[in-house]
């Protein structure tokens, strides 16, 4: 019995491949341009003041939910508390914001006024149905 191998015989002397390109060598006088950093901002950077953004949004939402007996009146006091400490903050250096904390204001004290009639109305007719009951 002969033994047959699926693969020839390697000789080491007999490359069956071509040989392969010089790799190049990069010539040491070669110099590559130097990068810089990038330039500064002639401006600096703005941030717009969160408290102004959050006095805005509950502002609007005071406006939104007027319908709302007592919540709306304490959203249209934390609207305007917002607003006001937004407005304190971006008159500072840095922030922005000052519209949407004028925006903030405005909706936080209209929506106070539904708000407080809503309250009104609310109480009276909860003290008119306790006191004399439903055959007023």
């Amino acid at each position: 019995m002969t033994s047959s191998t699926p693969y020839p015989p390697v000789n080491p002397d007999d490359p069956q491949y071509p040989a392969s390109a010089p790799v190049p060598v990069p010539v040491p006088s070669q110099s590559y341009p130097v990068q810089y950093a990038a330039a500064p901002s002639p401006y600096p950077m703005l941030r717009n003041s969160g408290l102004a953004v959050a006095g805005m949004v509950v502002g609007i939402l005071a406006l939104i939910g007027f319908w709302i007996p007592i919540g709306d009146v304490v959203m249209g006091l934390i609207a305007i508390g917002l607003s006001w400490a937004g407005l304190q903050q971006s008159s500072r250096p840095g922030y922005t914001g000052r519209g949407m904390a004028i925006a903030g204001l405005v909706c936080g004290g209209i929506a106070m006024i539904p708000a407080i009639i809503v309250v009104v109305l609310f109480f009276t007719a909860a003290t008119a149905v306790t006191t004399c009951g439903a055959f007023c």
